[in-house]
């Protein structure tokens, strides 16, 4: 692909040789005949004519650097990595193929489909056009899964959960587990039947190793363009709203309720029957025991607004020169 092509797609211009670019590469791991990607100054000495790279896409803050590569300056850097991967790395067009050692029961399928090897599908399934299911997955019955959809390998969908259009669920996950509801009696604790489900809605991506329990009686809600990370758990009858990010090892208790562009940091705890308002952002090894009030940046355990939380842990820093 020639450089002019690449700067048509990012709608920019280029400076120098119109080079044949090959592939996309880290700075750090160049690639023969390769672009790259430089949003810091100290970065432009690795852009040497012997390591491979042929061009470079370029912070746009950096206008006054000199570049020893031909190039494109972009405003949006991080828009103009993803947009030059997919250039090189298209999505593959799914190919009808359902393997000879897939279990399968009685089920629908809106082809092209690819269902691989030793995946169990129980009745009453539907799976929409373009739909990727990977080797290892179990689908129990009356699952409904959108157009184009990925569901990758070791992957458990409980029955009657409902996934929309351009899903993503990656490797391990489990959706529609049981949630974690039991009553406490003098003799023990009795289980309470999870009979509700899971609704994914479309543009979702679910990372590895995740477990959204079902509702009790309603359905547990991931909201559209929602991006959750590896190691997350979701309780029972939470609602997640649209276009929001959950960061690795958080967890959110049942019966919670979160708005829409909301950000929980790695390693999160939010309580059960806890509001947080759209637009919110929890940081890392946060603490939400109660109700969020307003949007804001919230860190510390419990929670408190970022900027007290800045204050208080210089004060105690000092503390020992306080108690002097």
């Amino acid at each position: 692909m020639k450089l002019s092509e690449i700067a048509k797609h990012l709608k920019a211009d280029f400076c120098g040789e119109d080079v044949e670019v090959l592939d996309v590469a880290s700075v750090d791991f160049p690639k023969d005949k390769s672009i790259t990607f430089i949003g810091k100054s100290n970065l432009i000495d690795k852009l040497d004519k012997n390591s491979g790279f042929v061009a470079a896409i370029v912070d746009a803050k950096l206008k006054e650097a000199k570049i020893p590569l031909p190039y494109i300056f972009v405003d949006d850097l991080k828009f103009a990595i993803k947009t030059v991967i997919d250039l090189f790395y298209p999505d593959e067009n799914v190919e009808h193929y359902i393997s000879n050692h897939a279990i399968l029961g009685d089920i629908f399928v809106e082809s092209p489909v690819y269902i691989g090897d030793f995946t169990k599908i129980d009745d009453g399934v539907k799976i929409g056009k373009n739909s990727f299911i990977d080797g290892g997955v179990k689908i129990g019955k009356n699952v409904r899964i959108g157009k184009n959809c990925k569901i990758y390998s070791n992957v458990v969908i409980y029955s009657d959960v409902q996934i929309g259009d351009n899903v993503i669920i990656h490797a391990g996950s489990v959706i529609g587990s049981d949630g974690f509801g039991y009553v406490n009696t003098p003799t023990g604790h009795l289980k309470i039947k999870q009979v509700g489900s899971v609704l994914i809605e479309d543009d979702v991506e679910i990372g590895a190793n995740c477990t959204i329990d079902r509702g009790t009686l309603g359905n547990t809600i991931i909201g559209e363009g929602t991006k959750i990370d590896n190691l997350v758990q979701i309780g029972h009858n939470v609602k997640i709203g649209k276009y929001c990010i959950i960061v690795s090892q958080a967890g959110i208790a049942g019966s919670s309720e979160i708005g829409d562009f909301v950000i929980i940091g790695g390693q999160s705890g939010v309580a059960d029957h806890v509001k947080i308002p759209s637009g919110t952002i929890i940081a890392s090894r946060a603490g939400v025991p109660g109700n969020v009030k307003k949007p804001g940046v919230y860190s510390g355990s419990p929670i408190m607004e970022h900027k007290k939380w800045l204050k208080m842990n210089v004060i105690l820093k000092n503390l020992d020169k306080y108690l002097k």
